[in-house]
């Protein structure tokens, strides 16, 4: 993490536990509490406290509606770091816009045209788990518009993309990356699976 962050020192294990006891009082969905729960939590410096927010919120994953793209578009781009973005974008956001076609191709290219590099990222993984539903041309969009970022974080992301999506077609991925000018480290993760 760089020591950008302030933590409590919570293992992972004792804050999950702490959160299915707490969580277990607010089982049932409610918009309004979610948001009200992930702002809080958002504005805590320690940062167990956004593990908590996005725990709460994958509880819910199949009820989530495009009412929470504005709350989680928001926080890609507010204190941003791997841990956070990586769960927001294909975890929360990914996920539920799997189920909203249009708004999903929407976001990824207004995502990749940003000056932020974490929107740039987001868009790149937000499919990361669609597997036979990946709208791969898109993919293959996304990361050539980015092919020349030298940011660590969108070359691996790029090559994280590829390379999931190279276990359900191979073929396609290694087309991809032969067929095109890409930083080595995206050639490399994206290649990873098939080159045991």
């Amino acid at each position: 993490m760089r020591h950008q962050f302030v933590y409590y020192g919570i293992a992972s294990p004792v804050r999950k536990e702490i959160e299915r006891k707490v969580f277990a009082h607010y089982a049932t969905y409610n918009f309004s509490l979610v948001e009200e729960f992930v702002l809080s939590c958002w504005a805590e410096d320690q940062r167990e406290w956004k593990y908590a927010a996005l725990d709460y919120t994958q509880k819910f994953q199949n009820k989530l509606g495009l009412e929470v793209l504005p709350l989680f578009e928001e926080l890609i781009g507010d204190q941003s770091w791997w841990d956070t973005v990586d769960c927001i974008a294909p975890n929360i956001l990914g996920k539920m816009l799997l189920r909203h076609p249009t708004v999903f191709r929407e976001k990824s290219l207004e995502w990749i045209e940003s000056d932020n590099f974490w929107y740039q990222r987001a868009a790149i993984i937000l499919q990361l788990f669609y597997r036979d539903k990946t709208d791969f041309t898109l993919m293959q969009r996304l990361i050539l518009k980015r092919a020349d970022s030298k940011e660590f974080f969108i070359q691996k992301a790029s090559g994280w993309a590829l390379r999931q999506y190279s276990k359900t077609n191979p073929r396609a991925v290694r087309k991809f990356i032969t067929s095109n000018d890409l930083p080595s480290l995206t050639r490399r993760e994206g290649l990873r699976l098939m080159d045991k």
